[in-house]
């Protein structure tokens, strides 16, 4: 390559570089609690979720000053519990009693979604991108064991999680500061199931998603708690028996006392 040839071609490198670098960002986050641990006097938890985002200052191409690339941005956050298998039945009343008519075999479903955002997705993400990423309760991909979407007990799912408060969808739980620090308080109730949780962010600007970052919070039970919930999903009908004759028991010792008082 002669010299004029290698000039260009680093001048041309230089321009590539710069361009990038002046749309760079970096996103720092974290959790206030790095995990959760599930005892008997479990009643709940709160976290923050903080994080930065950093707008590198570059040297302009065309004059001598200094700037900061990007000043419009929205954050979404996104928590949620490893996905499961969950039969969903459908109950009709019959004669005055509630029964079981139906019922289904929904796969992926989460046991706690929690979702936040700056302001309402609709305001600066497009409805594609919440549904290829499952951003919002309405576009869970949560499907039945023919694969097909079943509207009517999906509702019914999310109706009844959003009462148990273990699912949420709101655009006032993530604040920012100054442009630059971010914030999102994330609430679980003691109704939260085990596993390993995700927290995901998402850095958007101009309907685009620029930056993602993840952060895992394991949930576990300690203590006698983690002795009982072993013993129940390895051995299941022992668990079954004994809960039958603890429960005779506590009847029986309630009714001698009661026989005892009166």
């Amino acid at each position: 390559m002669d010299s004029n040839k290698y000039i260009s071609a680093l001048v041309a490198l230089y321009f590539v570089m710069s361009f990038n670098f002046a749309r760079a960002e970096t996103l720092v986050t974290d959790l206030s609690q790095h995990a959760i641990e599930i005892t008997s006097q479990f009643s709940g938890s709160e976290l923050l979720l903080f994080g930065a985002l950093e707008r590198h200052a570059i040297e302009s191409i065309q004059s001598d000053e200094i700037s900061v690339q990007g000043l419009d941005y929205d954050i979404i956050v996104v928590v949620q519990s490893e996905p499961t298998d969950l039969v969903i039945r459908k109950k009709e009343k019959i004669a005055g009693i509630w029964v079981n008519i139906e019922n289904q075999l929904m796969h992926d479903v989460p046991g706690y979604y929690v979702i936040g955002s700056t302001r309402p997705l609709d305001e600066f993400l497009s409805k594609s991108d919440q549904v290829r990423l499952g951003l919002g309760l309405d576009n869970i991909n949560i499907t039945n064991e023919e694969g097909e979407n079943v509207d009517e007990y999906k509702e019914a799912l999310i109706r009844n999680m959003i009462n148990k408060e273990l699912y949420k969808e709101s655009s006032d739980n993530v604040t920012v500061k100054d442009e630059i620090l971010f914030r999102a308080n994330l609430v679980f109730p003691s109704n939260m199931p085990v596993g390993e949780y995700k927290a995901a962010i998402y850095l958007v600007r101009d309907g685009n998603i620029i930056i993602t970052d993840e952060i895992l919070l394991p949930v576990d039970k300690r203590g006698i708690e983690r002795v009982v919930y072993n013993f129940a999903h390895e051995y299941p009908s022992y668990y079954g028996i004994m809960a039958v004759i603890v429960a005779i028991s506590v009847g029986l010792f309630s009714g001698f006392v009661a026989k005892k008082i009166s």
